[in-house]
């Protein structure tokens, strides 16, 4: 948008809002996936924008919901639930078994709770399901790197589930490489 455009519609709105260019949004999320390669896979948290997803660019392969209203955003919109990571440390077995209903595409296990709440739900429903182990990045988030390694060598008592990846978040605000690192 141009200035004046942005002004126009100051007008038109008369009170605080925010203005998204979902063309710069496209660019800006195609410019993420080239710089990572096409063997990279985008991820949209809809937790600040979730309005956003009526107009999510085709460049995300996946949309991370980490609370029930957030996944009945994405009912009402009649979003692609295989794309959906239903994440969160706040799970209960209502919640899961309406994800699973859902056919949401992928589950995160935060702790050993979530893991047997997870592979319980698939096991009732006859469903062996997609689940990401996340791992601590030193945060009360996830499970330490001996519990991680403990259920995938275990991995055939859990038959509900098949372990596709790790999920590792290492926080917000980081600007710097080797933070992350």
């Amino acid at each position: 948008m141009t200035g004046m455009q942005l002004k126009t519609l100051a007008q038109q709105v008369q009170t605080p809002a925010y203005v998204f260019d979902l063309d710069e949004f496209c660019r800006r999320a195609e410019r993420v996936k080239q710089a990572f390669g096409e063997k990279t896979g985008l991820c949209f948290s809809i937790k600040a924008n979730p309005f956003l997803l009526a107009a999510l660019p085709d460049v995300f392969d996946k949309i991370e919901v980490c609370s029930p209203g957030e996944l009945t955003i994405c009912e009402k919109l009649n979003a692609d639930m295989s794309m959906v990571i239903f994440s969160g440390v706040n799970k209960t077995a209502k919640d899961v078994q309406r994800a699973m209903t859902d056919n949401v595409g992928t589950f995160t296990a935060e702790s050993m709770l979530h893991l047997n709440l997870i592979n319980d739900c698939a096991i009732r429903q006859g469903k062996q399901v997609s689940l990401l182990l996340r791992l601590t990045g030193g945060s009360q988030f996830g499970m330490d790197e001996s519990e991680v390694l403990s259920i995938i060598e275990n991995r055939a008592d859990y038959p509900g589930v098949n372990i596709v990846g790790i999920h590792y978040f290492t926080g917000t605000q980081k600007r710097k490489v080797a933070l992350i690192e």
